[in-house]
């Protein structure tokens, strides 16, 4: 960040590519310095398109839709003649699938279809980063069977590329709310799946952060270890939403953006509720101890406020487990959104 007598100028700098937001003026100053240094630059005054992502603009610049269009040529390429026969789905994933990696090689796929399966999965994780938070889990599914996948996991593979192939007009939903001059407006929703890989007994932690209404952070991740109860997995994935929420505060207030206190973060397990106003620790709840006072030194200060909310009104629940189609478009859609 530059604060120059023109104004602000933020820069994001991601190897050789670099993206200037702020006042017009206080941009050019910047460029004319950079320029004076020596250095060449290759200045578009218009942004549409910044590390492969399209970004475009309603006509009144107050709305955008973010998609990696590229990427998803480079699926088409390369997968389109094996899913093209494949039937329209409601959903990326098989409602209530679990994968499974498979530990006998003699089952795995070939060695050269074991190695389309992992660059798929790769292309896809690199959508979920971006632009398709919707088909996050479900893409962490495929993610544990590189190196031992089987038929049934390059099926499912193919059954998500189709969905992205299907949808690809569809892209990250950067509709900002709030008033202008009003401090931003931070939610989090965080939501587990207890004890759902059937192999490991791990749970999966899934948390979506909203800024000023847009979907910020998401994540869709196994738990490093296994959890006793659904409170505790619960309480897991709380504390891994926090840690990105302390980490977007910083960046705002490092950026001089002013961000509404506390963040209210919605967690749809009472007995987590309960973890976190409760300052005791008993012999049941003891190994999430440090867990428990991170999270309360946050609510301590005023900065996070944990309160209930319905599992079906949990968007992150699209985010630790493969939904039905009714439920899976209540909580895409304010993810995503048409081109």
């Amino acid at each position: 960040m530059r604060n120059i007598k023109f104004g602000i100028c933020y820069t994001a700098i991601y190897v050789d590519d670099n993206l200037m937001v702020g006042h017009e003026a206080s941009i050019n100053e910047t460029i004319r310095q950079i320029e004076q240094e020596g250095l060449v630059l290759k200045v578009e005054d218009n942004l549409h398109d910044y590390l492969s992502c399209e970004i475009v603009f309603s006509e009144d610049k107050k709305r955008a839709w973010l998609g990696q269009p590229h990427l998803i040529s480079k699926l088409e390429e390369t997968f389109g003649d094996t899913v093209k026969g494949l039937r329209k789905y409601l959903t990326p994933g098989t409602p209530g699938m679990n994968q499974v990696r498979e530990m006998d090689k003699e089952l795995c796929l070939p060695p050269e279809k074991q190695k389309l399966y992992r660059s798929g999965v790769g292309m896809l994780l690199y959508l979920v980063k971006h632009s398709r938070p919707d088909i996050a889990n479900c893409v962490r599914e495929l993610s544990k069977c590189l190196d031992g996948s089987t038929e049934a996991c390059n099926k499912e593979m193919h059954r998500v590329i189709k969905y992205v192939l299907d949808t690809k007009d569809m892209g990250l939903k950067l509709w900002p709310t709030g008033v202008m001059g009003e401090p931003w407006r931070m939610v989090v929703f965080t939501d587990s799946d207890y004890a759902g890989d059937p192999v490991s007994r791990r749970s999966v932690s899934g948390y979506i952060i909203y800024l000023h209404g847009v979907p910020l952070c998401w994540r869709s991740k196994a738990q490093r270890s296994v959890t006793l109860s659904s409170t505790e997995a619960e309480w897991v994935s709380l504390s891994e939403a926090v840690k990105d929420i302390v980490f977007v505060l910083n960046i705002c207030e490092s950026i001089s953006i002013d961000v509404e206190l506390p963040v209210t973060v919605r967690v749809d397990n009472v007995g987590a509720i309960f973890m976190s106003n409760n300052v005791t620790t008993t012999s049941g709840t003891r190994h999430v101890d440090i867990r428990t006072k991170f999270v309360k030194e946050y609510q301590v200060d005023g900065k996070i406020k944990i309160i209930f909310v319905r599992s079906e009104e949990n968007d992150s629940d699209i985010m630790t487990k493969n939904l039905g189609s009714l439920l899976y478009s209540k909580h895409a859609n304010k993810l995503i959104v048409k081109k």
